[in-house]
């Protein structure tokens, strides 16, 4: 069964597997790419990579019109039950999954910080893997910089990664080409770059470096563009 991956901007995914909508850190409001606003994306589950602002934001009000379970950090998680008043979150730490209709997902580690908007501390930033019933595995670095145990997370045989590429709060160009090494994934998604000023990239350069230096298969989207496995 194919899978449609949509850009939403910055690290934002929304994906469709086998009729299950699944978000990955939805940063709409705010977002100066976003082509979809939080009042009317859908959501079954919502996927949290760490606790900053721009890949919570929207979370609280889009699982209070959807009912969608959250899956974040035991911090993270913990927040969203406390906090916001949450009930359906699973509390996962790195290594830990849960699984789900569509397959497994697991924590995975990454190297970057972690706090919440009132300032408490967000827990261990994480990578997600998606391990789907199906046999496609999906990647989601989150934001973080390259790291060797990479080649670990790449002997799942990943279908995509999408890795940032903005640089200065995460890997730019250069790191990201490195991680593709270590991942060997057949197909690579660029993120969190083009948002703000400060991580902004030429992507076209990065998708020929990618074609050029890997062999993976480079897929720009714009926001709101999908591309399907």
């Amino acid at each position: 069964m194919s899978i449609q991956v949509t850009w939403l901007g910055h690290a934002g995914f929304q994906l469709d597997i086998e009729g299950k909508k699944v978000l990955i850190d939805p940063f709409l409001t705010g977002n100066p790419l976003a082509t979809v606003t939080a009042e009317e994306i859908e959501a079954d589950y919502i996927l949290l990579s760490h606790a900053h602002g721009d890949h919570i934001a929207d979370t609280p009000a889009i699982v209070r019109r959807t009912g969608a379970w959250v899956i974040a950090n035991f911090e993270l998680g913990s927040w969203m039950q406390q906090k916001e008043g949450l009930e359906r979150v699973h509390t996962l730490n790195p290594g830990g999954g849960v699984r789900l209709p569509f397959g497994r997902v697991e924590l995975t580690i990454a190297h970057h910080s972690s706090s919440l908007p009132d300032g408490s501390y967000g827990g261990q930033p994480n990578g997600i893997l998606i391990l789907t019933s199906s046999g496609t595995n999906l990647y989601h670095a989150g934001d973080t910089t390259v790291f060797l145990d990479m080649q670990l997370i790449g002997k799942h045989g990943l279908d995509l990664a999408m890795l940032p590429i903005g640089d200065y709060f995460t890997m730019g160009i250069d790191g990201s080409i490195k991680a593709i090494e270590l991942l060997q994934p057949k197909a690579v998604i660029p993120m969190h770059y083009n948002t703000f000023d400060r991580i902004a990239q030429d992507v076209t350069a990065w998708a020929q470096r990618v074609h050029n230096e890997t062999a993976a298969k480079p897929v720009v989207l714009n926001p709101g563009d999908s591309y399907t496995l």
